[in-house]
């Protein structure tokens, strides 16, 4: 049964009505949806037991947690600071409104937490250590943390420039990513210069590294909180 409730926001993050409709254009959801499964097998999902207690971190509309739910994964979960009234019906899911950086889930109740595409939302190095520290309370011993996301490198800057200049938009999808880049300016423009800070609370911090890698435009990171003693 689907479990939504409305939990404190933080008014400084949320997205506007204009992102939140280019991002819910169905022909893009699908076209995530697909690609999800490649990127789970990367992260090392794909290997996990389906049992485990899973939290979607800005779970936006569900796609991750759809593919999990695909794949049989049974205890699934989503947190988001907007979800949309579709995703709060769906009983496949516990779906809670609030800011990761502050939830009020209990202490040590999930095995694997994902946070996919999203980690630049929280717009500053700051917000991503209490995103960790957030992650690191939520984590029972031996748990584990997946984040997919872009870094600050000098190939995603040109990118980004180059989707911010609407005349250069001539194909369909070029025309709807440079849209959301457009919209997500007002937290990449403060996050990209922070990426060394942000690098260091993801990579040197409490947490370790079980699996890193990346592509030309993103990396691919999984942490694990290791048992008392470790």
């Amino acid at each position: 049964m689907s479990d939504f409730k409305i939990n404190a926001t933080s008014e400084d993050r949320n997205e506007s009505d204009a992102w939140l409709e280019t991002y819910a254009n169905e022909d893009e959801r699908k076209r995530r949806r697909k690609e999800m499964p490649a990127k789970l097998e990367r992260l090392g999902l794909m290997d996990a037991p389906r049992d485990i207690q899973l939290l979607d971190l800005c779970c936006g509309h569900g796609e991750a947690l759809d593919v999990f739910h695909s794949l049989d994964f049974k205890n699934l979960t989503g947190i988001d600071l907007t979800i949309s009234e579709e995703l709060a019906a769906d009983s496949r899911f516990t779906i809670h409104q609030g800011d990761v950086t502050k939830t009020d889930l209990p202490d040590e109740s999930y095995d694997w937490l994902t946070c996919i595409h999203s980690l630049h939302h929280l717009a500053s190095a700051e917000n991503v250590a209490k995103f960790m520290d957030e992650s690191w309370r939520l984590l029972k011993p031996g748990g584990r943390l997946s984040v997919l996301d872009f870094p600050g490198s000098p190939q995603i800057k040109m990118a980004f420039w180059f989707f911010r200049q609407p005349r250069l938009h001539v194909t369909p999808y070029l025309k709807y990513f440079g849209s959301i880049i457009q919209e997500e300016w007002c937290f990449l423009k403060d996050y990209l210069p922070q990426w060394p800070q942000v690098r260091q609370h993801l990579w040197e911090g409490r947490f370790e590294v079980e699996r890193s890698s990346s592509t030309l435009f993103y990396y691919y990171l999984t942490l694990r909180k290791p048992h008392p003693g470790e």
